[in-house]
């Protein structure tokens, strides 16, 4: 897992590794507060081992938003995926 902040905005990158937990994180700024909605993209296929090749491509992106709460944000990365969230601050 790796954050940083750019222009107001924090970037969290994080890979959940298990076969098949998710992982429930929660995340809390100290001096800042989270403002609207966390854009949520993660790539992710079937299972652990799934990897795109010519002619068929099961790992994808999906992208959606999330809700944080002032100061806190939770989030539950899928298995076997790579995360990343955006989300402004105030």
């Amino acid at each position: 897992m790796s954050a940083a902040l750019d222009n107001g905005q924090v970037v969290i990158n994080a890979v959940n590794r298990h076969p098949d937990r998710p992982l429930e994180v929660d995340f809390e700024l100290e001096d800042k507060s989270f403002s609207g909605a966390v854009a949520v993209s993660e790539v992710n296929g079937p299972d652990i081992k799934a990897e795109n090749d010519f002619g068929k491509a099961p790992v994808t992106t999906a992208t959606r938003s999330a809700a944080s709460d002032g100061k806190h944000l939770r989030f539950t990365f899928a298995p076997h995926s790579y995360t990343m969230l955006k989300v402004k601050t105030a």
